[in-house]
């Protein structure tokens, strides 16, 4: 008789583990995010020195997607190391399903190239909607960092 309840405690409490792991699991984040929604216009928002900078990223003949600047902010350090047309987005490739990683230039990347310094970042992405990339350098989730890019949304005239 008691090697019934020796049998029935282990097992029982599998399924309960097994029930809890897999019930909790977020199902949306193993559908794979289409890498095509990078293309658009976006707006920097979250870091201070960038806020409101515009880029456009779009495929390049070679299909790598590059990210050129349309519109500069009124930051003096953006607008001496930046211009328009400047690319900004260098590269942007899948790390996972629903995580990709974004290379970015570095403001003043010019100056720090003369001292064999980086001159880029790169950071890991993800989608938060359809309209807003989350960003994020290190560790940390994308999902809940302020660093972002907006999509711009462009307005039909009537």
């Amino acid at each position: 008789m008691n090697s019934i309840k020796i049998f029935k405690i282990p097992s029982i409490i599998f399924l309960v583990t097994f029930t809890f792991i897999f019930s909790s699991c977020d199902g949306d984040k193993f559908q794979k995010e289409n890498i095509d929604g990078f293309e658009g216009t976006w707006e920097l928002q979250g870091r201070t020195m960038f806020d409101g900078v515009i880029i456009k990223i779009d495929r390049n003949k070679s299909g790598d997607f590059k990210g050129k600047i349309l519109s500069l902010n009124e930051n003096k350090f953006v607008k001496i190391f930046a211009k328009t047309n400047d690319i900004w987005v260098y590269g942007i490739s899948r790390n996972s399903n629903y995580e990709f990683k974004l290379t970015e230039k570095k403001i003043g990347g010019a100056l720090f190239s003369l001292y064999g310094l980086d001159t880029s970042k790169d950071f890991k992405v993800q989608f938060i909607n359809k309209n807003t990339i989350g960003l994020s350098a290190g560790g940390s989730n994308p999902k809940t960092s302020t660093v972002r890019y907006v999509r711009v949304v462009e307005e039909e005239n009537e």
